[in-house]
């Protein structure tokens, strides 16, 4: 008589690979990163009571004005926002001698990032440079594959006073991206190299910047344009 074993045992390791698949797919379709958001307050504390408005942070009667093209997903970039744009927001914009535009400009070949799209999207609350500031304190937490947008969520969720709804519906938006563009538009009109730079505009002229000038090279231009 034909042996009813194998077929069952065949069945039943069938079975059991095909629920082992199953799960193996749950858990890769459910894993969450896990971040740790840091610097808010930091943040907070630097361009707290700073007039902002989209891409603007400072007074828009300040004498001087400084285009800053930097790409927020760039790590050497995110250094030079820390180490030479931070004090200027301190020392220059907060006293109303100058203001900041911030121009997305990627250096990765791409035209446009996530990063540099969420960012304007928070500019529509007027708290593009708060996203900006906590997004580069914690470019190192950005997973292997990339920037994702639990990410970009997490950001958000830090940045005091952002309508994180709101946020989300300007993130999906295509002016969002449309703005991100627009800086990369500008940077490659005005031929700006694969590194940070900056454009100082005052009374007695413009002075472009190229190649992640110096803080002090950026005070001198103040001085000369101002």
């Amino acid at each position: 008589m034909r042996s009813r074993w194998i077929p069952l045992t065949i069945l039943s390791l069938a079975a059991i690979g095909l629920m082992a698949a199953f799960i193996s797919l749950s858990v890769g379709e459910h894993k969450e990163e896990d971040f740790a958001i840091e610097g808010a307050g930091e943040v907070q504390q630097l361009i707290g009571g700073i007039p902002q408005l989209g891409d603007r942070l400072g007074s828009d009667e300040a004498p001087v004005t400084i285009d800053v093209f930097n790409d927020v997903q760039c790590t050497r970039c995110a250094d030079y926002q820390l180490e030479v744009i931070d004090p200027l927001i301190n020392d220059y914009v907060r006293t109303g001698e100058a203001q900041l535009i911030f121009r997305h400009y990627p250096l990765g070949g791409k035209p446009v990032t996530l990063g540099g799209v969420a960012a304007e999207a928070a500019g529509e609350q007027d708290r593009q440079w708060q996203y900006i500031e906590v997004f580069v304190r914690n470019l190192d937490q950005v997973p292997e594959q990339g920037v994702s947008q639990e990410f970009l969520n997490e950001i958000a969720a830090a940045v005091p006073k952002l309508d994180t709804a709101a946020w989300e519906q300007a993130n999906l938006d295509p002016d969002a991206e449309e703005a991100a563009r627009a800086g990369n538009d500008l940077g490659t009109q005005l031929k700006i190299t694969a590194d940070p730079a900056v454009v100082v505009t005052g009374a007695n002229g413009s002075e472009e910047l190229d190649g992640a000038p110096s803080l002090e090279e950026i005070e001198a231009a103040i001085d000369r344009v101002g």
